[in-house]
This record gives C-alpha cells, structure tokens and sequence, in this order.
C-alpha cells in the first residue's frame, strides 16, 4: 500500500500519519510512503513509478494532493483512499463520512467506480472553470493562512477587480458576457461553497455552470448568494449537464481543483467511472 502526503506539521495529518503506522504494525503490512516535493511532473512521475508494484493508494491530504494522485492513477488499476487533511476537502466533504468512518474505508473491501473530469490530458475530481474562480486561485497563489477563509477573502477581493470574460465553445454556443463558467464534477470547491449543487459522480456528465453576473453589484449579490445557497435561483446563473464542452476563446486561465492547470483554448469533458475508491458499505455518491 502506498501512502501519498504533502509534507507539514498539521495536526490532522500527524494524526493520520501515526494512526497508519500503528496500523501496518497491527496487520503486520509494509507501507511505501511517499512525500511530495510541490513540483507537479515530477510528483505525477514518481507516484506513476511507485504504482507499477503497488495495488492501492492511500491519499493524506486535501484536493491538490488528490488531484496529484488521480492523474498518477489514469489508466492504472490501483484503488484510492482518502484521509482527509486539506485546507477545503472539498471531495472529501461530498461522502459526510467522518474521520472513524475514512479511517475505515483505507482497509475496506468495498469501493465505488466515480466520475472524473478531464481538460486535456489533466484530470480533475471536483470542479474546473474559467474566469472569476481561476482569479481567485491565481490571487492566492498557493498562499492560504487563513485556512478556509482564505478562499472567501480572496473571493471578495478579486469581485471588484477580476475582468469580465467572454466565451465561445466549438458547440456553436456563445455564452455572451459573464463572471465565470464552471464544469462541476462534484458538488463543492473553495472550502464548503456549494456552486453546483445537482453535480453527481456517478452521472457520467459535468454539471455546467455559467454565471453571466457583469456589474459589481451583480457579482456581490452572486457570491453573497452562493455562500448561503441560493445562488441557482439568481437570473445571472444558468445550468446544463454535458459531457464535453470545447472552448475555443483564447488565452483565458483555466483552473481545476484549486490550482491552475490550462490556458484556452480547451476540451474539458467527463470521464465515466474513471477511478474507484474505497468506501463503506451503501455509499452513494454526491446527488
């Protein structure tokens, strides 16, 4: 079993680390660990290597460190595990397990294929979009003292300062003036936010979110809503599902799982029943 973690002293992750390790003592099994170094290919390489021997994974950590370990996992047939130890857990927060309950999905016989999502070669497993959220974590630029707060700090500041962007899709669609489009896999990004309620992970198809908010005050009154959830109902925020989306206005950033990951033009489309992670008995997915 291979233990995946991003190097830290945070209480949850310790935690986790020596639970794991009084584990494989108790069932007497032998952990491979491996610590990311932060450079994105060179993690990808090196855990793509580890898996040629290795039949599981176990991730601890939060959704940059997932997103790491499911795209070292493409085309593999190892099964993933989640300990949850990040700043928004967002994926995790779409199972409402709780820390006993994760804890028993790492050894457990049981597991569920899920949906990933896909720009390109890179693979996402929440949410990817275009404009105001790909500010937001450009803003940030990895810097998140504030926790989970960070995310809605940095959110407030860039409503009044982050471009209006304009889209077009080789669908023939064009999505006129806006805030942001996002193509949701699961519910839930920037720590809690609910922006695509009615995503699901089994559905083979991407929730797509398009928020045409263009004054600050609509923007205002957007966020303000997605905060306590009742953004859908907004006349600036419209949804479909898909199963891909091709992007081919130029040189807009694409963010994906909290980090920067592309620059339009792009494919983003689904991939059913992409990974299959280890669960209880009776999960479902998000829905």
């Amino acid at each position: 079993m291979l233990v995946v973690y991003k190097p830290g002293s945070g209480r949850k992750l310790q935690r986790h680390v020596r639970w794991l390790r009084a584990q494989a003592e108790q069932r007497q099994i032998t952990l491979s660990w491996y610590e990311t170094t932060g450079f994105y290919g060179r993690d990808n390489e090196a855990i793509r290597l580890l898996l040629q021997t290795e039949s599981s994974v176990v991730v601890v950590g939060g959704d940059g460190t997932i997103n790491l370990v499911v795209n070292a996992m493409c085309g593999k047939s190892a099964q993933l595990a989640c300990l949850p130890a990040g700043t928004g857990n967002d994926f995790c927060r779409q199972f409402g397990y709780t820390e006993k309950q994760w804890r028993e999905t790492v050894f457990s016989s049981h597991s569920i294929a899920l949906d990933l999502g896909a720009i390109g070669e890179r693979c996402f497993v929440n949410i990817a979009g275009v404009g105001f959220n790909a500010d937001v974590v450009q803003s940030l630029r990895g810097q998140k003292h504030g926790g989970a707060l960070s995310y809605v700090w940095g959110g407030l500041k860039q409503l009044f300062c982050a471009p209006t962007i304009e889209l077009k899709t080789a669908q023939g669609r064009g999505l006129t003036q806006g805030m942001m489009l996002l193509l949701a896999n699961g519910r839930f990004f920037a720590a809690g936010l609910q922006p695509a309620p009615l995503a699901q992970l089994q559905d083979g198809q991407l929730e797509c979110v398009w928020f045409s908010a263009k004054t600050w005050w609509q923007r205002l009154i957007v966020f303000a809503a997605m905060l306590v959830g009742c953004h859908q109902r907004l006349p600036w925020v419209h949804r479909e599902k898909r199963t891909q989306l091709d992007i081919v206005t130029p040189g807009l950033a694409v963010e994906a799982d909290g980090d920067l990951v592309a620059t339009t033009p792009v494919t983003i489309r689904s991939l059913p029943g992409a990974i299959q992670l280890r669960s209880l008995p009776g999960t479902a997915s998000s829905g």
